[in-house]
């Protein structure tokens, strides 16, 4: 960090700012060699990061007399410096990166269910402009959360961080498709470019990368590559969309719907990449939410994932697929990890692949600084996604940050008051702040939403127990082993519940048994404070090393002083 600071402050000293960049930085101060990719190594933002806290670390103490300040905004890398009582300066635009956002074209045809077609050119284009260097794309769960907002301006501007949008129409008769597009710059108003394509049905991926194209010329940004990713047929194409969509909000019937979409597209289209990556990940979070058993749904989600990959082995989706089985079932988190990094560097805007890195790798794993900075570049890729916020929002409690974790789930829902994984997420930051009323009205209002799903019964039973009414506790317990009778209700669950009601030994038997079924959760248990009283237990600590003992020995980075661990 030392030699990060000297180069920084004597660049810019010399008036040579406009220099320090990533890449740069990698090579001068941490000896990368000359082939450093900046999308697939984070040292350099990680460590911008550490040298801003211990900045202000250092001002707050030693440093409080200097009269002289250096700073450095997020997302810069050349300081600036002010005297002390000066307010800062506003942080600059990222020099040469340019934000857009393709806005969901409007279906002008007389078949409203042609809604997913023009859904689909929207997220194809989306895809294809994240492979231009210098080019920023908002992602499609947050593009969607606007579509009847497309001549808001001001709105797009300040939510989304664009400088231009991206907006059009598609219109289907027969055989015939006219797709009409406009570029517009958010600050002005003004157009920049319009165009209107008459083709035959058959040519919507060449209208693609036409559009595409014509849009890298506008921004004057250099196309690096082919931009379209493997062909499939429209109707595959409409019901993997139809899947991703349903699948974004998490509950139950709607992950249950996702597999039927994926299952839909694959018998439309055996050859579609896409639909068996879907497939992947659909099957793959009905285990993770504990709607099928690891052995039934990761044996699915990897020979989907695979498929893909056979398919077209540069898409990233399937590589992120796989990633993920890889981590959460396998274990094999050195494999996974690289796998990470593949989709990454496939496709840098895919939004998931960093949103599943941060959470489902580096946070697991204790090495929080990794996390939090994968986690915002998701968020800056798809800055209205609940599910990507709620991760961020998860990795603070992890590391016992209850009351940031608690705002954060709080504004989750001041727009999206119906994400019930907002409400249950808060719910667990309450309990390890003792606040145990406040934490069951929020579990109680994410069951509201999302049905009985185990883990919040198992979560309200630990919480009665720990609240002094171990009576509702074991009723709560006792209907969880009435519904395993009937269908799959993960060992995890009963784990946590005898950890609220102070029987160890017991959880300690279900947590072994997760173990042996390799249930999800279990790959949370060296960070999540909920295993905190575990700690130290010789069988805790053994499934400890059979879960993690392939992964890379960070340690438990940037926890509060109060970790137990």
């Amino acid at each position: 960090m030392a030699r990060f600071l000297r180069l920084a402050v004597e660049r810019t000293l010399e008036g040579k700012g406009d220099e320090l960049k990533e890449y740069l930085i990698g090579v001068e101060v941490f000896d990368r060699k000359q082939s450093y990719d900046t999308r697939v190594d984070p040292i350099v933002r990680v460590e911008a990061r550490r040298l801003r806290s211990k900045l202000k670390q250092y001002y707050e103490g030693d440093g409080r007399g200097d009269a002289v300040l250096i700073e450095f905004a997020t997302g810069t890398y050349a300081p600036q410096f002010r005297l002390r009582g000066e307010a800062p300066a506003q942080a600059p635009a990222a020099p040469g990166i340019v934000t857009t956002a393709v806005l969901p074209f409007a279906n002008l045809s007389p078949n409203p269910d042609n809604v997913y077609f023009s859904d689909g050119l929207t997220e194809e284009l989306i895809h294809a402009l994240t492979k231009v260097p210098g080019l920023r794309v908002v992602a499609w769960n947050t593009a969607a959360q606007m579509r009847d907002r497309s001549e808001d301006l001001t709105a797009i501007r300040q939510q989304l961080k664009a400088a231009t949008v991206l907006t059009g129409s598609v219109r289907i008769a027969g055989s015939r498709l006219r797709v009409r597009a406009q570029l517009i710059e958010t600050s002005s108003g003004l157009y920049l470019w319009s165009e209107t394509y008459d083709r035959e049905m058959q040519e919507v991926f060449a209208i693609q990368e036409e559009i595409a194209g014509a849009i890298v010329r506008t921004l004057r940004v250099q196309l690096g590559g082919p931009a379209v990713r493997g062909r499939t047929s429209v109707s595959a194409y409409d019901w993997y969309l139809k899947g991703r969509y349903v699948m974004h909000r998490r509950t139950p019937e709607d992950l249950k719907r996702s597999v039927v979409c994926f299952e839909n597209a694959i018998a439309e289209d055996p050859n579609s990449a896409l639909g068996y990556a879907g497939m992947a990940d659909a099957q793959s979070l009905c285990v993770d939410y504990g709607l099928v058993s690891p052995a039934e749904g990761f044996v699915r989600a990897k020979t989907a994932a695979e498929r893909a990959i056979a398919l077209d082995p540069e898409l990233a989706e399937a590589h992120a697929s796989l990633a993920f089985i890889s981590s959460i079932y396998e274990w094999e988190w050195e494999v996974a990890g690289r796998q990470y990094q593949r989709a990454i560097s496939l496709n840098p805007g895919y939004a998931p692949a960093h949103h599943w890195l941060a959470v489902d790798y580096y946070a697991n794993l204790g090495n929080f600084e990794l996390a939090l900075d994968e986690i915002a570049v998701a968020v800056q890729l798809d800055p209205l996604s609940s599910i990507i916020r709620e991760g961020h929002a998860y990795t603070l409690m992890l590391m016992h940050r209850y009351p940031e974790a608690i705002e954060g789930y709080r504004e989750i829902l001041a727009y999206d008051p119906a994400f019930y994984k907002a409400y249950t997420s808060m719910g667990r930051a309450f309990a390890q702040l003792g606040r145990y009323e406040e934490a069951l009205a929020m579990l109680e209002k994410g069951r509201e939403l999302a049905g009985d799903l185990p883990s919040i019964l198992g979560a309200m039973a630990q919480i009665f127990a720990l609240s002094g009414d171990p009576g509702r506790a074991c009723g709560l317990v006792q209907r969880l082993e009435a519904m395993a009778r009937e269908r799959y209700v993960p060992m995890s669950v009963f784990a946590i519940a005898w950890l609220g009601l102070g029987d160890k030994s017991r959880s300690l038997d279900c947590l072994e048994k997760a173990c042996e079924l390799r249930e999800s959760p279990v790959t949370v248990m060296k960070t999540h404070p909920v295993y905190d009283p575990l700690r130290g237990e010789h069988r805790f600590e053994s499934m400890l090393r059979r879960v993690f003992g392939t992964a890379p020995n960070w340690g438990l980075s940037s926890l509060s002083p109060n970790y137990r661990g």
